[in-house]
């Protein structure tokens, strides 16, 4: 029992003296929803990897995400009825904080594989639902006019929402330990984006490429 406790000491030390090193790195880009029509939004994000071995690493990320997008209900605007709603528009900004696990492949490491997943917090943002509606009346009750009217549903937005992001990166090494960032991400939203009492619920993937720079550290071997 006694070696078997210092066999697994000694292996604990080993992994820990072999993996000093580690990465840190900013990017950014553009992002887009994967559902309705969406549009063209910033996407940043800040990481740190600890080197476990040779080619995998550990460490978390906080992600800035920006959803804009509009879903359209009703496309055939011919027949409506009073109180349809047509549209849903929806401008949000999350900040994801992450445990990510990144893995190298290749002798040299230029290309990693990642994983990612935790909350995000709501940042800002609104919503608005177009329904279609008279907006003018005499007293008998008939209707003089209708249109087109929009009301502020942001209260359906949630406070906090979960990502799993799967992506590639590509390193272009530089200077010393500097190397330039090529990524490309997918993220998936396992719950809904925009959820409330007779209003459709939203969900909605994301797409994300950025361009960044790292610092690796050196590693550093201890002997024992």
């Amino acid at each position: 029992m006694k070696r078997i406790i210092l066999i697994t000491l000694l292996s604990f030390y080993t992994c820990f003296s072999y993996a000093q090193g580690g990465s840190f790195g900013f990017q950014g880009g553009i992002g887009y929803g994967t559902a309705y029509k969406s549009k063209i939004t910033p996407a940043l994000e800040g990481y740190y990897l600890k080197k476990i071995t040779p080619r995998l690493y550990i460490g978390g990320s906080m992600f800035f995400q920006r959803y804009s997008f509009v879903n359209t209900l009703i496309k055939d605007t011919s027949n409506l009825n009073y109180g349809d709603a047509l549209s849903i528009s929806q401008h949000s900004s999350y900040l994801f904080f992450c445990p990510k696990l990144d893995f190298g492949f290749g002798y040299h490491k230029y290309i990693h594989a990642a994983l990612s997943f935790g909350p995000g917090l709501y940042m800002g943002g609104y919503q608005n639902t177009y329904q279609f509606q008279p907006f003018w009346t005499n007293t008998s009750g008939y209707s003089y006019g209708r249109d087109t009217v929009s009301y502020n549903t942001s209260y359906n937005i949630p406070k906090v929402i979960f990502k799993v992001g799967a992506g590639i990166s590509e390193r272009v090494p530089t200077y010393r330990y500097w190397n330039i960032i090529l990524s490309q991400e997918f993220t998936y939203l396992p719950g809904y984006i925009s959820k409330g009492t007779g209003a459709p619920n939203l969900k909605t993937g994301y797409i994300s490429f950025q361009v960044g720079i790292m610092h690796k550290y050196p590693q550093v071997f201890v002997e024992y």
